[in-house]
């Protein structure tokens, strides 16, 4: 089987709407590098400085991982915050185990409270995970919610934004329950 090498531009789906002045997008984790869990038979070999330039260029000025601290190292993602930081990316983390929800559910909505006055700041905010859809998604889900939009409605417009977004049944579980509280 041959093997692709993806290091096009990083792209970002900007989630379409009118709540906040700012944008909300998701994208994949800027700079990883390895075999793709999404696609395979593709390799990515992404650059952390390339990718924060461009998701700079396209007006991201507050990028939220949702990665746990050792992927940043298991996707050979070097200097992130260093180079963030050099593109005027301000960084706000809140780690997420991979296809999970938020553990501790207070420190989950602290971080959205912090992206959503970025948002209505009119600031772009790009949320990204391993691959951009599970925990971006469900976060991306959240920050609609919490912006008073029905939770069915925001999923299907982060899903538009990000085909393949929220991917699973707990995930989609979590948005709803967080309209609830």
């Amino acid at each position: 089987m041959s093997r692709a090498l993806r290091t096009d531009p990083i792209r970002v789906g900007w989630v379409d709407t009118a709540l906040w002045p700012g944008r909300l997008g998701l994208t994949f984790a800027p700079g990883k590098k390895g075999e793709s869990l999404l696609q395979p038979g593709v390799t990515h070999n992404r650059s952390v400085p390339d990718d924060m330039r461009e998701l700079a260029r396209q007006g991201a000025s507050v990028l939220a991982p949702l990665l746990e601290e050792f992927e940043f190292e298991t996707l050979g993602m070097d200097r992130y915050h260093e180079h963030a930081g050099e593109n005027g990316l301000k960084v706000v983390a809140c780690s997420i185990v991979d296809g999970r929800v938020p553990a501790d559910r207070e420190r989950f909505a602290e971080f959205l409270d912090e992206l959503m006055d970025a948002l209505l700041d009119g600031q772009g905010v790009v949320l990204h995970c391993r691959g951009g859809l599970g925990r971006a998604g469900l976060s991306a889900a959240c920050l609609l919610v919490q912006a008073g939009m029905d939770p069915e409605r925001a999923m299907a417009l982060v899903r538009r934004a990000r085909p393949g977004a929220i991917e699973n049944d707990r995930q989609e579980d979590f948005v709803r329950a967080f309209a609830a509280r």
